[in-house]
């Protein structure tokens, strides 16, 4: 009886488990302003995994700790916020959320065109800053799940061209009408267990090599070469 009452209880802790905390890294060349945004984090119950004070830091570290997102400065010696900012978006591509003192329309035009998800204007209090990560957090999230739908979409289409192509071939190398063609790749796939378009490829493949010209048949013969012992005819 107890021992159903222990499961029972470790059954409701792994259900009602608390999500795994925000994970950050920080940029900020300014040592008081960067420590007080980490106890402004971490009061709000989020992790920060790294302080950094330069913009190459900052996306050496968003490459190697993949955090759920990063703060910036714009102002920081060597590569500035923005620079990094258009970098890390590309790789590890971790959204960058500007916090600055500099408000001027310029710099959010060009934060927003560099792949920034917000920006935020210091001092921030602990309630605004909150409801920003989790916007953040979130706007990133939808623009992720937005490429890999894209993604999808590419190979979806790259894949209907490879089988298109394939069905062609076959109706023209077996006499076969479209459908024909189609559940002959179908039924081809289903026996080798195989993705149709992968198997749509390998008949591409195959098809091009027995249609590529034969380079030996363009060979000139050698002339044959007469030994100089050789007596010429009619000498």
């Amino acid at each position: 009886m107890n021992r159903d009452m222990a499961e029972h209880d470790s059954t409701q802790e792994r259900g009602t488990r608390m999500p795994r905390p925000y994970r950050f890294v920080i940029a900020d060349d300014e040592k008081p302003v960067a420590a007080g945004l980490q106890d402004q984090l971490e009061s709000l119950g989020y992790d920060v995994v790294a302080v950094v004070n330069d913009g190459q830091r900052a996306v050496e570290m968003c490459r190697r700790a993949l955090p759920d997102a990063v703060f910036l400065d714009i102002e920081m010696p060597g590569m500035d916020g923005l620079a990094a900012a258009r970098q890390i978006a590309e790789d590890p591509g971790t959204p960058v959320i500007i916090l600055t003192a500099h408000g001027h329309p310029n710099l959010i035009d060009q934060a927003v065109e560099d792949g920034v998800v917000s920006y935020l204007l210091k001092p921030i209090t602990n309630p605004a800053l909150n409801a920003a990560i989790e916007v953040a957090v979130a706007r990133a999230r939808e623009i992720q799940v937005l490429q890999e739908n894209v993604d999808h979409l590419k190979m979806t289409l790259r894949e209907r061209k490879l089988i298109e192509r394939a069905k062609g071939i076959l109706m023209s190398r077996r006499h076969l009408n479209e459908n024909e063609a189609f559940r002959l790749l179908q039924r081809q796939s289903q026996d080798r267990r195989i993705p149709m378009a992968k198997l749509a490829e390998s008949i591409i493949q195959t098809d091009e090599l027995l249609e590529a010209p034969s380079q030996t048949g363009n060979i000139a013969p050698r002339p044959i070469r007469r030994s100089q012992t050789e007596t010429p005819t009619g000498e």
